[in-house]
Parts: C-alpha cells; sequence; structure tokens
C-alpha cells in the first residue's frame, strides 16, 4: 500500500476522532468552554497532532460547518429537489448517518453560524425550484419572504428532531414534510399563478 494512502487514513481517522471527540463535549457545554486540552484527552490524540491540523476549537468546527456544507450542496444539486419525497428522504438520511456531526452542528451548544449558512443555501436552492416550477424568472424577490418563512419552519422541524435526538422515523418525518411541502407549493401556485 502507497505511504501516501496510509498517511491520508490516519489523518483522516484522527479528524474524525476529534470530530466526534468534539460533538460528544458539546452535548454537555458550548464550544467557548470548550479547551484543546480536553478535546484531546477525550480523543486520545496528542496535543501537538490537533495543532498540525487545526489552530484551535473553533477551526475545527468550521471545517466541520464547511463539509457538511459541501456534502448537502451536493444534495441539493442533484436535482432531488424537484420530487419532495425523494428529496426529503435523501438529506433525513445523511442527516441519520451523520448522527454525531449534526448534533454538533445543529444542536443547542452551538453559534447560530451554520444554521444561517444551510438556511441561505436551501434559501437558494428552494427560490430556483419555485421559479423554475412557477415560471418566475422576473419576480425572485417577491418569493424570498415565502423561502424563508418556509425554511425556517421545515429546518426547525429537522433541528428540533436532531436535539431531540432522533425521536420520530425518518418516514415519518419524510412524510410530515413532504406534506407541507406539498400544500406550501399549492398555496404559492395559487399566490403567483
Amino acid at each position: 500500500m502507497p505511504v501516501a494512502t496510509q498517511e491520508d487514513r490516519r489523518v483522516r481517522k484522527t479528524k474524525k476522532a476529534l470530530r466526534e471527540g468534539l460533538a460528544e463535549l458539546l452535548m454537555g457545554k458550548s464550544i467557548q468552554h470548550i479547551t484543546v486540552r480536553e478535546l484531546t484527552e477525550k480523543a486520545d490524540i496528542h496535543r501537538s497532532t490537533f495543532y498540525a491540523n487545526f489552530k484551535d476549537i473553533y477551526d475545527l468546527y468550521g471545517q466541520m460547518e464547511d463539509v457538511v456544507i459541501e456534502e448537502v450542496s451536493e444534495i441539493l444539486s442533484a436535482e432531488y429537489n424537484l420530487d419532495a419525497k425523494v428529496f426529503f428522504g435523501v438529506l433525513l438520511r445523511y442527516i441519520a448517518d451523520n448522527k454525531k456531526v449534526c448534533r454538533l452542528i445543529l444542536g443547542e451548544n452551538t453559534s447560530g453560524t451554520f444554521f444561517n449558512r444551510i438556511s441561505n443555501l436551501f434559501q437558494t436552492s428552494c427560490m430556483a425550484c419555485w421559479r423554475s416550477e412557477f415560471h418566475l424568472a422576473e419576480r425572485p424577490e417577491e418569493m424570498r419572504p415565502y423561502a424563508q418563512f418556509f425554511l425556517s419552519g421545515s429546518l426547525g422541524i429537522v433541528r428540533a428532531w436532531v436535539v431531540n435526538n432522533f425521536d420520530r422515523p425518518i418516514d415519518e418525518l419524510m412524510n410530515l414534510l413532504v406534506e407541507i411541502d406539498a400544500n406550501f407549493r399549492t398555496f404559492l401556485k395559487h399566490k403567483f399563478a
């Protein structure tokens, strides 16, 4: 096996241990109160290894946000948004497959930066989908408040699911979001027809 592959695997394993350690610590306290020493002890990683990969706790957290934003962007760009059931199914499975990280960045003990970033990402995608579906190329600003309202509720439901330890089955939550989406699209159809 090539040396570069082994190093890449070790780096990935180290970063994963640090992400999971940070996620666990954030379940009990805010990011401002977590030290590098505490995190490296939790992850069983030497402090110098941490500093070889990250400047500080916020750098680790920021990189985690970036990875999730990139992965969710890929889900949004896969054209699932025209079929709500498929889209919400893929999105909820992604969150369920990444529980620790999603608890970390959608939980109660973190800053709102990620939630704002993900909201903006969804808003852009949602408005593009609606402009296409309802032939509204000329009126994007008119749709913005509706997108904000719709996404605030939908993301709030998903966030509550994460904060409440994934207390509903994925299919139940998916069906709820699909129903809300269908009702909101009916409203928009009448509003912008």
